[in-house]
């Protein structure tokens, strides 16, 4: 059976600048591309952040043998009633994650603000990583093992699940923060290999576009090209737990 790796990017001008509206990814078998194609156009083309002006769609076979299986991440939730709470929690699991510097990391997220992809951050030196700071490093290649619906409303928690799964799996990599960018989705997350996936109910106000996503990263400049190449170019399946497919 062929398979196909089908990757969504939406975008609208904005005074002169590009401004990232959608992108969405999966790893599907030919039966299910046209439908699939056709749901990630539909998404691009009514999102909460505007109407695109721009879709880009790539479609590309791959190899079943090119594709690594992994295991979701153990999923936790922390309720909260205020962003401040939130931020309080990150600060608390990026001490539990031995991260220092935590006020001065979460004083990053503002510049992730309407980048493409995300910030690869180098936790004890502070130091952005990433070749292009515009376009940041997109993980990419990866889906859900099992079958799900891509209906043009997003399902934010099983696409974060498969994307931080992927990111944490990198060796390098100590945790991700992530705040979505969709003005009706205020949870975001903090990710590690250790701690598992720990949603947080409320990271922004509701009705914000601000969003964005840091990985945190330890190791020398080589280990950096390592780890952006994987983040970028391997292709994973995660198999999801059953709560993640409601």
């Amino acid at each position: 059976m062929e398979w196909y790796s089908v990757k969504m990017r939406a975008s609208q001008r904005e005074a002169g600048r590009e401004r990232h509206i959608s992108g969405a990814e999966k790893i599907v078998p030919e039966e299910r591309l046209e439908k699939v194609v056709s749901q990630l156009l539909e998404r691009a083309l009514h999102h909460a952040k505007g109407r695109a002006d721009f879709v880009n769609l790539k479609v590309e076979a791959v190899s079943p043998e090119e594709v690594a299986h992994l295991e979701a991440l153990p999923v936790t939730t922390c309720p909260v009633d205020t962003v401040e709470e939130g931020r309080d929690q990150l600060r608390e699991l990026l001490a539990q994650a031995g991260i220092d510097h935590g006020e001065a990391i979460l004083g990053q997220m503002e510049a992730t603000y309407g980048m493409r992809g995300a910030m690869l951050l180098h936790v004890d030196t502070l130091q952005r990583l990433e070749p292009d700071p515009h376009r940041g490093i997109r993980a990419t290649y990866m889906d859900a093992a099992q079958d799900g619906e891509t209906g043009p409303e997003k399902n934010h928690f099983r696409e974060a699940l498969v994307l931080a799964t992927k990111v944490a799996n990198q060796k390098n990599i100590l945790g991700e923060l992530c705040i979505s960018d969709d003005p009706d989705y205020v949870t975001g997350y903090f990710a590690s290999k250790e701690l598992g996936y720990v949603r947080i109910t409320k990271l922004k106000e509701p009705g914000s576009p601000n969003g964005g996503r840091i990985f945190l990263f330890r190791g020398s400049r080589e280990e950096a090209e390592v780890c952006i190449r994987y983040l970028e170019r391997e292709k994973v399946l995660v198999h999801l737990p059953e709560e993640a497919e409601r």
